[in-house]
């Protein structure tokens, strides 16, 4: 692990293992590199333990000082990850803590790729890996632009549902290791959400369908058609859902989620939770209602 200072065209390289007392100033910021080595060393063995080799953190991730503290530009972020060169953290945009969040978003990166999933994935779930990663270390961002802003919005509702987080990270990082794309990570939200609320969404399916091609047919669709929903959304998606009669065929339930999406764009102004209480109003079964006889 080096920490690379640069400064009127001269580049100097230090082991920051070795970097004792060592204390550097950087725009606001003040770090300490062997105190952070130490840190990014304890972390990343919770968190992957020997599955992490020596040589990723001994010769693939580089902290940089630069020239006036911040890295410049609207697009210019604090860390990089090249599967050719590794990880590269610069110094001056977080304080301490914050620049090991970064370090291990961008090691996360590494990690995904050591497994085989990394060339697979689309642009939203290599983020919401490394956010994940960076989650547990303590560095909790939002964004503006994609893929980051609706990786950064599935995590964050991955982590308010007690069933995934009440799980070790080992557990949590296999099961993100298996997904590929956007639909497949919503897919994944939707079942912590009915598994952490008991929303009826695994019995109703059961009930509904004996087929299982159906059954992840439909749980696709409704990954699809909730891809941008907030938790409040979501849920109330699947609430609907899961008063529908099960004998009603799944074609009509595909097309009622389609009826939902389609309504959605047309009218982007009106209330989203409305459109999916008309779309589902004439398949719901009424609740029972008891009547006190006087």
């Amino acid at each position: 692990m080096q920490l690379l200072l640069r400064a009127n065209g001269q580049q100097v390289a230090i082991d920051m293992d070795r970097a004792g007392n060592q204390v550097l100033m950087v725009g606001e910021h003040r770090y300490q590199p062997a105190r952070m080595a130490r840190k990014v060393r304890r972390l990343t063995a919770q968190m992957w333990g020997a599955a992490m080799p020596p040589e990723i953190l001994n010769e693939r991730l580089t902290f940089e000082a630069l020239e006036g503290g911040k890295p410049s530009g609207p697009w210019a972020d604090s860390g990089s990850f090249s599967p050719r060169s590794g990880s590269f953290v610069s110094l001056g945009r977080w304080d301490e803590d914050g620049s090991i969040g970064i370090a291990l978003h961008e090691l996360a990166h590494e990690m995904h790729l050591r497994a085989g999933g990394y060339d697979e994935s689309d642009g939203v779930v290599r983020e919401a890996v490394s956010l994940l990663a960076e989650r547990e270390a303590g560095l909790i961002r939002t964004f503006e632009r994609e893929p980051y802003y609706t990786a950064s919005n599935l995590v964050a509702q991955l982590c308010a549902l007690p069933a995934f987080t009440h799980q070790p990270f080992e557990k949590r990082w296999h099961e993100m290791m298996q997904i590929t794309n956007d639909v497949g990570l919503v897919d994944l939200v939707n079942y912590y959400l009915d598994k952490s609320e008991r929303l009826g969404l695994a019995r109703w399916l059961k009930r509904a369908m004996d087929n299982l091609d159906l059954r992840d047919a439909l749980l696709n669709k409704l990954a699809v058609t909730s891809l941008r929903y907030s938790l409040e959304l979501r849920r109330q998606l699947i609430s609907n859902l899961v008063r529908c009669d099960p004998q009603t065929p799944p074609d009509q339930v595909a097309y009622v989620l389609d009826a939902i999406v389609t309504l959605d764009r047309r009218y982007p102004g009106d209330d989203l939770s409305q459109i999916i209480d008309f779309c589902f109003a004439p398949y719901l079964r009424q609740r029972r209602r008891i009547f006190a006889l006087g």
